[in-house]
């Protein structure tokens, strides 16, 4: 790490988004929903995906690269299948965050271009329940 950047660990509750809108496919082609469902099934660990860039901004945190990395992320901490994620935190470069902030809502949510976000919403609640149905487990006395 150079220029005062360090490693940590952060909630992705506690990160705020800085674009006011993401595209539904990875640069990779795969979808927020083929990622939900790797990292929820843990087909891919966590440790695969790169890490988020962060940078703090009139006392909050916001994400200057990975927008579609914590959208995944919040989805799956409302879950309670991750606490924490790695992130890199940036200082404070005012060129790039306002090249990126691009939020109505001091990132707050964030639109999904390709997709309809209820759409989004109901295929990741839907791989969570059958997640759960794959992983309940009942004992037999």
């Amino acid at each position: 790490m150079g220029n005062g950047e360090s490693v940590g660990y952060m909630r992705p509750s506690d990160i705020r988004f800085t674009h006011d809108s993401i595209q539904y496919n990875f640069r990779d082609g795969r979808t927020l929903t083929d990622t939900f469902r790797q990292l929820l099934r843990k087909s891919t660990p966590i440790d695969n995906i790169p890490v988020m860039e962060v940078m703090q901004y009139g006392g909050k945190w916001f994400v200057v690269r990975g927008n579609r990395r914590l959208f995944v992320f919040k989805e799956l901490e409302k879950r309670n299948q991750i606490a924490q994620v790695q992130v890199t935190k940036k200082n404070f470069d005012s060129g790039l965050f306002h090249n990126q902030y691009t939020s109505p809502n001091e990132g707050r949510s964030v639109r999904i271009r390709g997709r309809a976000r209820e759409d989004v919403e109901r295929e990741f609640q839907e791989e969570w329940e059958e997640y759960q149905r794959d992983n309940s487990y009942c004992t037999i006395l």
